[in-house]
C-alpha cells in the first residue's frame, strides 16, 4: 500500500515537472525559433499530399493490425469478438494511456470493462492485456539490438549482448515451462526485482492456467513487429512528403532515438523528448532544421496526436450517455427519498 503512495506520488511529481520544462521549451522555441517555425510552416503548406495521404493509410492499417492482435488472442481464449469493436477498444485503450498520467492502470481498466461489455471475464481481458504487452516488450528489446550495435561501440555491444541473453533466456524458459508444469518460468521469475516479480508471476500464472502456450505468442509478436515496421513506414511518407527521400539507417536511427525517448519520458507518450531527440538525429543526418522539424510534426501528428483524438471522441460518444442519463435520474432517486420511499437498490447499467 506504502509503495503504491509512493509510487503515484512520484508519477505526479514527474508528470508536473516535465509539463513545466515543455512549457518552458515552448515559451523559448517560440521566444529564439520563431524563424525557423515559419520557415517550417511554409514547407509543411508545401507537402506532397500524396505522401501525405500514403502516411495516414499506414497508419489506418497499423490500428487495424494492432485490433488484429486483440482478436487473435481473444479467439485463442474462446471469445469471438468483431474486428471493429477490438479497433474501437484499442482506440480508446491508447488514447486514455497517452492523455493520463502514468496511464497504464487507466487504459487497462478501459479496455477491460469494453470488452467485459461484450460478454468476456475482466481475468480474459486481462491476460489479453498481458500477452500483448509481452509480446510488444519482445519486439521492443529486439528493435533496440541492432540500435546498440550502431556505431561500433563497446557500450552499444554490451548492451546489444545483454538484451539478445535476456532474450534467450526467456525463450528457454518459456519452453522449459510447457514440458515441467511451468515450475522453471515460475522458478526465474522470482529471482526478478521486486517491482516486476508479481506481474510476471501473476502473467505466468494466468497464461498457464488458460492452457496458452508458447506458440501463442508468435502470432502476436509477428503483428508488433508489424506496427514498428508501419510507424517507421509514417516517418518515411512523412519525410517524403516535404522532398526528403531518406536512405534507411537515417529512418532507423530516428526511430531508435525516438523509442529511447519515449521509454526515458513514459509520460503523455513521450511528447516533447521523442520530437526533440527526433530533430537532432534528422539533422545529423544532414536534413534542413525546418524539413527535420516539419517531418518530425507530420509524423507526430499522423502517428500518435490524430489517433489519440479520435480516441478521446469514441470514448466521449461511449460514456457521454451514460453520464446523462445518470444525471437525468438524480432529481427523481432524490424526490423518492424525500417522500419516504426507498430508492431502487438495483445496480445500474453504465455503458
Amino acid at each position: 500500500m506504502a509503495s503504491s503512495v509512493i509510487r503515484a506520488r512520484i508519477n505526479r511529481f514527474v508528470t508536473i515537472a516535465w509539463l513545466t520544462c515543455l512549457a518552458i521549451l515552448a515559451a523559448w522555441v517560440l521566444f529564439k525559433g520563431h524563424d525557423d517555425l515559419r520557415a517550417t510552416w511554409n514547407e509543411i503548406r508545401n507537402a506532397e499530399l500524396q505522401w501525405i495521404a500514403a502516411a495516414v493509410v499506414i497508419q489506418f492499417i497499423l490500428l487495424i493490425i494492432c485490433a488484429l492482435t486483440y482478436l487473435v488472442i481473444l479467439r485463442r481464449l474462446g471469445h469471438r469478438l468483431g474486428l471493429w469493436r477490438l479497433f474501437d477498444a484499442h482506440m480508446q485503450r491508447s488514447s486514455i494511456s497517452v492523455v493520463t498520467p502514468a496511464g497504464g492502470p487507466a487504459s487497462v481498466y478501459v479496455f477491460v470493462r469494453y470488452v467485459g461489455q461484450q460478454g468476456v471475464p475482466a481475468e480474459d481481458g486481462l491476460l489479453t492485456i498481458g500477452v500483448r504487452s509481452a509480446s510488444s516488450t519482445v519486439t521492443f528489446i529486439a528493435v533496440l539490438i541492432p540500435a546498440a550495435l550502431i556505431g561500433d561501440s563497446l557500450a552499444g555491444g554490451i548492451i546489444a549482448a545483454s538484451m539478445a541473453a535476456g532474450l534467450v533466456t526467456g525463450g528457454i524458459a518459456l519452453f522449459k515451462g510447457e514440458r515441467d508444469e511451468w515450475q522453471t518460468p515460475l522458478r526465474w521469475s522470482r529471482r526478478l526485482p521486486r517491482w516486476a516479480r508479481t506481474r510476471v508471476l501473476m502473467f505466468i500464472i494466468n497464461f498457464r492456467d488458460q492452457g496458452l502456450k508458447p506458440v501463442d505468442l508468435l502470432t502476436p509478436m509477428m503483428l508488433a513487429l508489424l506496427v514498428r515496421v508501419g510507424v517507421v513506414g509514417v516517418l518515411w511518407a512523412s519525410l517524403n512528403a516535404l522532398g526528403i527521400s531518406p536512405s534507411m539507417q537515417t529512418m532507423l536511427n530516428t526511430y531508435f532515438a525516438s523509442l529511447l525517448a519515449s521509454t526515458v519520458v513514459p509520460v503523455f507518450a513521450g511528447a516533447g523528448a521523442v520530437e526533440a531527440v527526433s530533430i537532432v538525429a534528422l539533422r545529423q543526418a544532414g536534413i534542413s532544421n525546418e524539413i527535420a522539424i516539419g517531418a518530425t510534426l507530420l509524423w507526430r501528428l499522423i502517428d500518435l496526436w490524430i489517433p489519440v483524438g479520435i480516441g478521446m471522441l469514441l470514448h466521449a460518444r461511449q460514456e457521454l450517455p451514460a453520464l446523462v442519463h445518470e444525471q437525468s435520474r438524480e432529481p427523481s432517486s432524490a424526490g423518492t427519498v424525500e417522500s419516504g420511499i426507498e430508492p431502487d437498490n438495483e445496480p445500474r447499467e453504465t455503458a
